[in-house]
């Protein structure tokens, strides 16, 4: 608990230094915006860890080979200018000429092959490979053709190559700024892209500044410097959006909506975004948690229509199951309906013959939204009927998801980088991802069964087939739940008035001039 409280004064003592840094200071915004976010990231590399946090950032500092739009989800040339398909298995990239990344050398097909190698992802130990894994674990070479063509080709068919290099973990670094990094360690606090924005200066735990990169090959960024500052207290990130300090700040919750709005130099703009907040479960670590029956009884304790009304006044919708409307011909509506069911619940309780044991929930309890209020509104429908959640805040995911016999819950989003179901319930909970090389889960009949299915959603380019296998994925999962999807994740944003930008369907900030201009 001293721990904690430490760590909570640390953070309002940063958060003030953050303010005071910029007290008295009136930047117009186009010559210095400035975003106040509860976290910064820890590293800036985009392959060094999948978060919220570093997707916010990476945006204005990488890009990828194609892009997608962030509204839309439509795909157009990026730093490819056009590619084709070659076969089920590979697509041809022919590169843009006259891109520079960040330090003034030029993006060539060298550049895209190391950016995807053995010193980066491609390598068993290397650096990359942990938190790219899921996104590019189907990857079998990148291969150059001529200095600006490059040839990816998957170890299977795969009818998403292009929908990959479009999202995250398939942005493109300089190789010569990786060599002369001379390590990892010095590499990922000051790495090199070819997007808008390039890295100042980056103090961990305080801020992160960017300016504008006059080489950038496309139309300039809008802000010539921009600043990323990390103030976890909200009245903070208020007060300072308020006294024109900060540009746009980020998780501003739904009883700050109304009075945000109020003030006629604010807007407050956002909504939910193809994230679902999600309980997972270790059914492996702890005895308690092995019975699929109790797992089940979680996803029909919980009031998800109450939360969204009550908690979030509306600003989000309900997720019965893993899916999103965006995913078109594979959305499955008759497996998404609504799983609250408190005489079912308790029925399962009975069932699977849990005694009141102690459930350990780990949590951050400013990572998301109003998450501790929503986790205690949880425990009390968990409680209510018959299932004892313990909460344990936490300070990192390093001790969210450290291991041991108390890991039981966790607190996640899975985010739906692209529309199609493969980006995310099979991201995040196939064989070989994250949470199974951890240890969360046990290979049963069930998890194997989920992951022979997910190989056809992966691979097949019949769209029949592909919904046939997601429909059985869904169906299998429901029977041995490992996850339990709770709602859409809602972005909520306020920024100044003179500040026209819009959100995405994604967490990351589009502030290029796409999306960004200032009155």
């Amino acid at each position: 608990m001293k721990n904690l409280i430490s760590a909570r004064r640390q953070a309002l003592a940063c958060a003030v230094l953050a303010a005071c840094a910029f007290a008295g200071q009136a930047w117009a915004s186009a010559e210095h915006m400035v975003v106040a976010m509860p976290q910064i990231p820890q590293i800036i590399e985009p392959q060094g860890k999948n978060n919220n946090a570093l997707e916010r950032v990476s945006f204005s500092i990488f890009e990828t080979l194609i892009h997608a739009d962030q509204k839309t989800g439509e795909l157009s040339p990026g730093l490819a200018e056009s590619w084709k398909r070659i076969s089920p298995e590979t697509v041809e990239f022919k590169l843009r000429r006259g891109v520079k990344f960040q330090d003034g050398t030029d993006l060539t097909a060298d550049d895209v092959v190391f950016s995807f190698g053995e010193e980066r992802f491609m390598g068993e130990k290397a650096p990359g490979r942990p938190a790219a894994q899921e996104f590019l674990g189907g990857l079998k070479s990148v291969e150059k053709v001529d200095d600006y063509t490059v040839r990816v080709t998957m170890k299977t068919s795969d009818p998403l190559i292009e929908r990959r290099f479009a999202a995250r973990m398939s942005e493109i670094i300089s190789e010569d700024g990786f060599k002369k990094a001379g390590s990892w360690e010095n590499w990922i606090k000051k790495p090199i892209g070819t997007g808008p924005y390039k890295i100042v200066n980056f103090k961990l735990g305080n801020r992160l500044d960017l300016e504008r990169f006059d080489g950038y090959w496309g139309e300039k960024a809008p802000a010539a410097k921009l600043s990323f500052v990390e103030v976890p207290e909200l009245s903070s990130r208020v007060a300072g959006l308020r006294s024109g300090e900060f540009d746009l700040i980020t998780e501003v919750p739904p009883d700050q909506v109304k009075p945000l709005s109020k003030d006629g130099r604010i807007d407050v703009v956002g909504g939910p975004i193809d994230n679902i907040y999600s309980l997972v479960f270790d059914n492996k670590s702890n005895k308690v948690m092995e019975s699929p029956l109790l797992r089940q009884a979680f996803l029909h304790a919980i009031d998800r229509d109450l939360l969204a009304n009550a908690l979030f006044g509306g600003t989000t919708t309900a997720a019965n199951s893993f899916q999103s409307k965006t995913f078109g011909e594979l959305y499955i509506p008759e497996l998404d309906k609504k799983l609250y069911d408190p005489k079912l619940a308790r029925e399962l309780v009975k069932k699977s013959g849990y005694k009141g044991e102690e459930i350990v929930w780990r949590i951050q309890a400013g990572y998301y939204t109003q998450e501790l209020t929503v986790s205690q509104a949880l425990a009390a429908m968990l409680k209510a009927v018959g299932i004892n959640v313990k909460i344990e805040v936490k300070e990192n995911w390093t001790q969210v998801e450290a291991d041991g016999p108390t890991r039981e819950i966790n607190n996640a989003s899975l985010s739906a980088y692209f529309p199609d179901p493969a980006s995310q319930l099979w991201r995040r909970m196939k064989p070989g991802a994250f949470w199974d090389t951890k240890g969360y889960f046990e290979h049963t009949p069930e998890y194997v069964k989920f992951g022979e299915l997910g190989k056809v959603l992966e691979s097949s380019t019949d769209p029949a087939e592909r919904k046939a296998a997601w429909k059985g994925m869904l169906e299998v999962f429901a029977q041995n739940p490992l996850a339990c999807p709770i709602y859409s994740l809602p972005m909520i944003y306020g920024k100044q008035k003179n500040v026209i930008w819009e959100p995405g369907t994604q967490g990351s900030l589009d502030l290029s001039a796409r999306n960004l201009k200032f009155k």
